[in-house]
């Protein structure tokens, strides 16, 4: 059974102002640098076999602090960015319905944004990512470090939900979902979710460091 950490990264200043990221690159910001501290912190008992992370900066920063206290070196995989958020990249969830109002009349990752990346397709390469590192730690714990949009869409596949479906989870900066994971030869695994939205490291921060 291979025990996996989904876990968001830390802030940055898109997230504060509401803009979509997508595959842009912002860095931590100072609250996001804090949260990742805390987040270590919490973390620095558990025992991990590996760390991998998307290789987008707010990403790699929040998984190179988990991996330090295990002295462990964080390994990086493309297909655990965020979704391609295509034309809306840098908008406010309200320019962006201002812009394509169309999209929103369903889900509006079922389609995905304009030049961007539909829910089946971030659905498949993020599981397919996962499903790589539970064959090379079918026994193992594992932090993997990732972005809200992949995650929850990630999680959705683990559960069965289909992509077509309107689903979403919540996944707040740094906070972490816990999966067991086992194979099993009639259904392929058999998924257990321990926890979700767990994120109070975050419950009483110190003042986050200067800019």
């Amino acid at each position: 059974m291979t025990h996996l950490y989904l876990i968001r990264h830390g802030r940055t200043t898109w997230n504060d102002e509401g803009r979509m990221q997508g595959w842009a690159d912002p860095p931590l910001d100072a609250v996001g640098r804090q949260q990742a501290r805390a987040l270590a912190k919490r973390l620095a008992s558990a025992r991990f076999d590996a760390v991998y992370s998307s290789p987008l900066l707010r990403a790699r920063a929040t998984a190179e602090a988990i991996a330090q206290p295990h002295g462990l070196r964080v390994r990086f995989d493309d297909r655990l960015r965020e979704r391609n958020i295509g034309d809306w990249t840098g908008l406010t969830f309200e320019e962006a319905r201002a812009r394509d109002p169309e999209r929103f009349d369903a889900d509006w990752r079922r389609l995905g944004p304009p030049g961007g990346e539909k829910q089946a397709d971030l659905a498949a390469r993020a599981a397919a990512a996962v499903d790589g590192i539970i064959s090379a730690y079918p026994q193992g714990t594992i932090a993997l470090v990732s972005h809200g949009g992949t995650l929850s869409a990630y999680l959705a596949h683990a559960l069965g939900i289909p992509p077509e479906q309107e689903v979403s989870f919540s996944f707040h900066n740094t906070a972490i979902a816990r999966l067991n994971l086992q194979p099993d030869g009639a259904s392929g695994q058999i998924v257990r979710l321990m926890s979700l939205g767990d994120d109070r490291h975050l419950d009483d921060p110190p003042p986050p460091e200067p800019d």
